[in-house]
């Protein structure tokens, strides 16, 4: 009896302990981006902007994206839970799961192989489409039309610091629940060649038409970007995408469309609270295989094809937090008048001012 009593003290010490080392292995995080932005394009009140993922309503105060995270990591077992609200949502997330940004588990295989699945953010992508993970706060065109979120299973190696791996089977592009029952193959292969320069390719291969079609689509996507850090103060993002679909051009039904774009984004950081950045971008999708089509002049389906131009300024007040004006020009080429200011033109200026914190 007295050695059961002696007992107890010792057994509840540890299961405190072990409580208490569950806990640490969790972290949270939250994420709040609020703006204010203004559209030459003539809309009804409160519509979102075309081809706008981030700060989409014109002359209206709103909130980007509120997100809160919980992240759990162990030796061998990890996951993620983050949720999402606001307009960046609005505009972009799977009508089915609004709310849900990332939802996963993962497991260690061995040696730095990881298995994880469920709900991802997109692997493809020179830019992001949160403001915290970009220079500037708008996206490009290009970025408006990769995926922003996926559904699958990612085997990834991270045994090596200056070399990323990662291998996925998804339900398809820009999907949770997929259209069709093929499945997608992509790759991320990153590669930090000096402290100051990283490559990184990825790609997604896959049948993107519904089942039931006796035309079958099949997709290939292709983005390699560069970081490049000549110096302290100089910060370049140079990226590309190279996108193909079977059965898609406009013209010929039966032949293979062709997408492609270019993205190239200059940072001066005159200290560590302020820098500027510019932006010029190249949008070439003619038969709208992966943007979709729009009528121009003469009333003809066209893709889009556009050039656009982008000035950023940043105040960070600490690392974690940041004020940045924008303004950005944009211009639709085949007179694919798809704005309005006054009259159908084929051009649109934009500007915004976008305040957000990182906790």
């Amino acid at each position: 009896m007295i050695l059961m009593f002696a007992l107890i003290p010792r057994t509840f010490a540890q299961e405190v302990d072990e409580k208490k080392q569950i806990w640490e292995n969790f972290l949270f995080s939250g994420y709040v981006d609020a703006y204010y932005a203004v559209y030459t394009d003539s809309l009804d009140v409160n519509q979102l902007q075309q081809l706008s993922t981030v700060s989409p309503r014109s002359k209206r105060f709103g909130l980007n994206v509120a997100q809160l995270g919980i992240h759990y990591e162990d030796e061998k077992v990890r996951g993620n839970i983050v949720l999402h609200y606001g307009d960046i949502a609005k505009a972009t997330w799977d009508p089915d799961f609004p709310m849900i940004q990332e939802a996963n588990v993962g497991i260690e295989l061995k040696d730095g192989w990881w298995l994880d699945g469920g709900f991802f953010t997109t692997h493809i992508g020179t830019e992001g489409f949160l403001p915290k993970d970009n220079y500037t706060s708008s996206t490009a065109v290009a970025t408006y039309n990769e995926p922003f979120f996926q559904s699958g299973v990612r085997i990834s190696y991270e045994g090596k610091e200056r070399f990323d791996f990662q291998l996925w089977v998804l339900n398809g592009y820009n999907y949770f629940l997929d259209a069709n029952d093929a499945k997608s193959i992509g790759v991320l292969l990153s590669y930090q060649f000096k402290e100051n320069l990283q490559l990184t390719y990825t790609n997604l291969l896959g049948r993107e038409s519904p089942d039931g079609l006796d035309t079958k689509q099949y997709r290939t996507y292709h983005n390699l970007y560069m970081n490049y850090n000549p110096t302290s103060k100089l910060h370049f993002i140079l990226g590309g995408d190279l996108g193909t679909q079977s059965h898609s051009q406009l013209d010929h039904p039966g032949k293979t469309a062709i997408m492609y774009n270019a993205l190239l984004t200059a940072r001066y950081q005159f200290n560590m609270t302020y820098s500027v950045t510019g932006r010029a971008e190249i949008f070439q999708d003619p038969d709208g295989a992966i943007s979709g089509t729009y009528a121009n002049a003469d009333s003809e389906e066209a893709g889009l094809e556009m050039t656009g131009y982008t000035l950023s300024t940043e105040y960070r007040p600490t690392p974690k937090s940041y004020i940045r004006m924008e303004v950005r020009y944009i211009h639709m080429m085949d007179r694919l008048g798809i704005f309005y200011d006054n009259r159908p033109t084929d051009q649109r200026i934009e500007g915004m001012v976008t305040i957000g914190v990182e906790f």
